[in-house]
């Protein structure tokens, strides 16, 4: 399973233009603010139109979360995860998904939060839920804009290895802050003034303002 693309897209004086591949795995894409991380995922993901070039995912069923879903507040935690898992489909979730959908919440220790509001819900508490949602959509290509966004210590660990575990035989792309979770990476993908500027082993990869990755 490989996904290519060789892109370029303008969005005011900003020029991403990038080009490489995603092979099966955890591939973490880095970068500082305005780097084009997003812009990149989000055209990987088929959210955004580029002005040139091309992404092959021929065959490859995808899914696309971000780091927060809007909601009313008074939603229950489990219809906006199932709105989540649907929007690329018009059927609603059937009792398989649903199930499949806690039983991820569950490895994430957020089942019971499901059935809480969502305005009740922290952010952190959000965030688990919609991890547990994106990996309940099975998808071979798994696109996540800052998933450890509002987790803290232990937890951006414990995601991190969920998602190393999931993207076995899938390619999982994630955009990260975080230079202590790296070590979970199987590639590092580095983003610089619109250019996919380095790739590689997250031991070789040296953290642009924090000095090398410990992993």
């Amino acid at each position: 399973m490989l996904v290519k693309f060789e892109v370029e897209k303008r969005l005011g004086d900003f020029l991403l233009s990038a080009a490489g591949e995603l092979a099966e795995g955890l591939r973490c894409i880095v970068g500082p603010n305005g780097s084009g991380k997003t812009t990149l995922m989000k055209i990987l993901a088929g959210l955004l139109k580029p002005d040139r070039g091309y992404v092959t995912r021929h065959g490859v069923k995808f899914a696309v979360y971000v780091a927060d879903l809007p909601a009313p507040p008074d939603a229950l935690g489990l219809d906006v995860l199932a709105a989540g898992l649907t929007r690329f489909s018009k059927t609603p979730i059937t009792r398989d998904e649903e199930k499949d959908l806690l039983n991820y919440a569950e490895l994430l220790e957020a089942a019971h939060l499901a059935r809480r509001r969502w305005g009740t819900l922290s952010g952190g508490e959000r965030q688990r839920l919609i991890i547990a949602a994106a990996l309940a959509s099975e998808a071979d290509l798994l696109i996540l804009d800052e998933p450890l966004a509002h987790l803290h210590g232990d937890w951006r660990s414990r995601v991190m290895e969920i998602l190393r575990d999931y993207a076995k035989g899938r390619i999982v792309a994630i955009s990260v802050h975080h230079a202590d979770v790296l070590g979970c990476c199987d590639e590092v993908l580095a983003m610089r003034d619109g250019k996919l500027a380095w790739r590689g082993s997250p031991s070789e990869f040296t953290w642009p303002m924090e000095g090398r990755c410990k992993v």
